[in-house]
């Protein structure tokens, strides 16, 4: 995973997400987490943290399941509850359909 910073915060998501992968990738969403609330308290939040629009990209996941799914969901909701209006991007079609079939599209803001 790899965050890069500008006007939009760019969270670019790698590797495996199923569950075979998924507790590898916890360490590096709490990192990135932190480092969002690092930079908006360095900012003494002079921006309100609803105009931040972190894009999580998903173009490097190689595989996805219910785990990842669930764990990108709790990401985007915490992001969230704490003032970041977050959005997913890059969503390959079997993943979007996984999406769809567990559930999640309102969790991560989706539409077929």
């Amino acid at each position: 995973m790899s965050t890069e910073t500008g006007e939009i915060v760019k969270i670019h998501l790698d590797g495996d997400w199923s569950m075979s992968g998924v507790a590898a990738q916890f360490p590096s969403l709490a990192e990135c987490f932190s480092g969002l609330m690092n930079s908006a308290a360095a900012a003494g939040q002079q921006k309100s943290l609803s105009d931040a629009v972190p894009e999580i990209d998903l173009a490097g996941v190689t595989n996805f399941d219910a785990c990842g799914c669930q764990l990108l969901a709790f990401f985007v909701r915490t992001l969230r509850q704490n003032g970041f209006g977050a959005q997913v991007i890059n969503i390959p079609d079997t993943f979007r359909s996984k999406i769809h079939f567990l559930g999640f599209d309102y969790e991560l803001n989706l539409t077929l």
